[in-house]
Formats: structure tokens, sequence, C-alpha cells
């Protein structure tokens, strides 16, 4: 019997450069394989270039592992980060199903709203013009024209040019906002589950009548991850590490990057 009815994860930032990250991947899919749902919110990987990627060892271990959460599964979502959004396709293969930008529906009997979470850092205006161009250009194409080698090294140049990473510095004038969370809310959204920003935090959102709460996950680390889990329709941001998951004690406000750091540092 499976320990949770539903699973979500996001921000694992997957690289053959980080063992100890893959390592951990396997022990989570290992102990959540067999979730009836479960749902991927985005940069599973560092950089993902499409089909070309499943050529080396490491992407095809990651689309197996993919494969074995969605095989397991009555429903597996997909929202791609901006990482990852090449991995769509491969996502559809293995059996997710694939929401560009959001999904709002039925998750485990609640009505909610997923998004990869940097959408809602709507005060990052570079950002969103940078992703804004960045998604339009024309990938598919790319990814016939140019081989394996130069698709690496162009994602691993624009990884490193990414401006993704001044959404973690200052939350109150580039993190998660409060009104694209609020009009979700408006839309009846009851749960709304997203990554991005890699600090975590629990807090409520008042819509018209209603009320719809906001779980946000970290990014994987050595140590572990905070994920959201679901549990007789009770969803709640909990941390996984490589002894199973533990208890997690949400703060209802995004900390800075730094205090993050601290807090995360051991004593």
């Amino acid at each position: 019997m499976a320990e949770f009815d539903g699973v979500l994860f996001s921000d694992l930032h997957l690289s053959p450069e980080l063992p100890e990250l893959t390592a951990l991947f396997d022990a989570f899919v290992d102990r959540v394989a067999g979730t009836p749902s479960v749902a991927c919110l985005g940069d599973l990987t560092e950089y993902w270039i499409g089909r070309q990627h499943l050529l080396q060892p490491f992407g095809r271990h990651v689309y197996d592992q993919m494969k074995r959460l969605s095989d397991g599964a009555r429903d597996a979502i997909f929202v791609p980060g901006n990482r990852d959004f090449l991995f769509s396709a491969q996502a559809r293969q293995a059996g997710w199903r694939v929401f560009a930008n959001r999904f709002e529906g039925d998750f485990c009997g609640t009505r909610v709203a997923f998004e990869h979470g940097d959408r809602f850092c709507t005060e990052d205006r570079q950002y969103q013009r940078f992703r804004m161009w960045f998604r339009r250009l024309p990938w598919r194409l790319l990814e016939m024209l140019i081989n394996e080698e130069r698709g690496h090294r162009l994602a691993r140049n624009l990884r490193s040019r990414s401006k993704g990473h001044v959404a973690r510095k200052n939350p109150s004038a580039f993190g998660i906002q409060r009104r694209p969370v609020e009009r979700l809310v408006f839309r009846g959204a009851k749960v709304i589950v997203c990554g991005h920003v890699h600090t975590p935090f629990s807090r409520n959102y008042q819509g018209a009548k209603d009320i719809g709460r906001l779980h946000v996950m970290s990014d994987w680390r050595d140590d572990g991850a905070i994920v959201c889990t679901v549990k007789d329709g009770k969803f709640e941001l909990t941390r996984f590490t490589r002894n199973g998951f533990e208890p997690f004690d949400a703060p209802s406000e995004q900390k800075t990057y730094a205090a993050a750091e601290a807090a995360a540092e051991p004593e």
C-alpha cells in the first residue's frame, strides 16, 4: 500500500556532476513508486537538451526513473521549469501529462493549481522578459540541427547566464508576489503548489470568498529536500532524506536566500 495518496516535487537540478543528488532521487523513486498521484513541477535537471540527452547514461537514467513513477501512478503531471522545458516531449513518452505553464484541476480530490513558480515572481521584470524571449526560440528546430556535443555546450552556456537566481535574493522585490497567487484562489484553487525560489514556506491567501493555501517546495540538496505530500486530502510540506520522510515545520513567509542558506548550514 502506498505511503501517500499524492507526492509533488521540483527543483532537483540533477546533473551527472552531482551524483549525490541522483542517489537521493533514486531513493525517492524507490520510496514513492506506486503512489497513485504524482507531480513534478520543473527543474528536474540542471538543463535538458531534448531527445539527444537520452544518448547519455545520465539522461537515460533520469528518463527511466520518471517512467517508473508514472507507470505506478494513476495520474502523473509534469509542469516544466525554466531549465527542463525541453524534457516535455520525453515526459509525454514516459507517461506524464504535460502542462506548459500551469495545471489547474483535481488532484487527490482537491481543486488545485500547480506551477513551477517563476511566473509568480512578477516584480522580477528582467527575468520575465528573458523567460518570454527564451521560450519563443525555435528549440525544436535547433534540437534537430545541433548535434549532441554542441547542444550540451549551448545549454551549459545559457545556464551560466541564467537570471533566475535573482528571484531568491530579495523576496519583497523578486520573490513570489501576492496577486498572481490570489488570482488562482479567486478562480477556485484550494491548494497551490510550486517551487522555483528554493526557499520553502506555506501560507494562506484570501480569494473572493474562500481561502487557498500556497505550498512552496525547496531545491534538492545532498542531505534532503522539502517536497509536498498528500494524505487523506491534506497537503503538507514534508522533508525527504535517504532515511525517508520527516515532518517539516514550514515558515509562513519566504526567507531571503542568504537566510535560507544560513539556516541550512550545520552547526
